[in-house]
């Protein structure tokens, strides 16, 4: 298979690229600038089987830039991985006027995923694994406004979560619209890091991640099933602790817009 992946260069998303070389798919990374796809080339410099692409997902010109490349450089695509992610240490706002994470965790991914859905439609066995967060299927309402503009900004439990459950509801929107593409979110378990061992991740939390908190390749491992796991066939799921759990919210058309509005 022809794979895409975001946040594939290190951490969770280097072990799940490296899983995928290993069962013999060929994967394309995007990676935010020069400097990362240099380093990123030293990583694989022995694979044939990688392409490496540049786009600052918070831009979305980049994003639109990056699709028509793979597009122009790759004949068939079957999946993408939408793996990047943000966790940040205090409010910052995109160029657009939105919450950062908002902007890169939930809003980015489903950019890049519509513009190359033409891709993805010729495909026999296509799929969307998309990187969400535990929890969310305890979550009974979403408000566009708010989450885009927070009055009051909490670590990992405010707008992170947010930005995920937003994800969430944005590749369902997708999967119902799209019955050949299977779209699952999945929710890798706790993972130790650079991320989680970052700003963004409250203080008190920290002993917790550093000693209870998986590996990396734990994390892989879960999303790499979610795409190729036929037990959990089916579209527009989330996975949490390996168990499809019910999400209680959807986003409308409208909300979709107001989110995709620039402020």
């Amino acid at each position: 298979m022809n794979i895409i992946i975001t946040g594939g260069h290190s951490g969770m998303g280097l072990e799940l690229s490296k899983k995928l070389l290993l069962n013999g798919h060929r994967i394309g990374l995007i990676v935010r600038n020069q400097k990362r796809k240099v380093d990123t080339e030293k990583l694989f410099q022995k694979e044939s089987m990688v392409d490496i692409f540049i786009a600052d997902l918070s831009k979305r010109e980049q994003i639109e830039t990056v699709a028509n490349e793979i597009k122009s450089n790759w004949g068939e695509l079957d999946g993408i991985f939408n793996n990047a992610g943000v966790l940040l240490d205090k409010l910052y706002y995109s160029d657009y006027g939105n919450e950062l994470q908002l902007e890169i965790n939930a809003i980015s991914p489903y950019l890049l995923t519509k513009a190359l859905l033409p891709m993805l439609e010729v495909s026999k066995s296509a799929f969307v694994v998309s990187t969400v967060t535990s929890g969310l299927h305890n979550k009974k309402t979403i408000d566009i406004a708010a989450f885009k503009k927070p009055k009051k900004f909490i670590k990992l439990l405010g707008s992170y979560i947010d930005s995920k459950l937003i994800l969430i509801t944005l590749m369902n929107n997708l999967s119902k619209q799209l019955k050949t593409i299977r779209f699952v979110n999945v929710d890798p378990g706790a993972i130790k890091t650079k991320m989680t061992s970052g700003g963004g991740m409250p203080l008190l939390l920290k002993p917790i991640r550093n000693l209870f908190f998986k590996t990396p390749q734990y994390g892989a491992d879960n999303l790499y099933k979610g795409a190729f796991n036929t037990n959990n066939i089916g579209s527009g799921i989330y996975l949490s602790g390996n168990k499809v759990k019910p999400i209680k919210v959807n986003i409308s058309k409208e909300e979709i817009e107001q989110l995709l509005k620039s402020d």
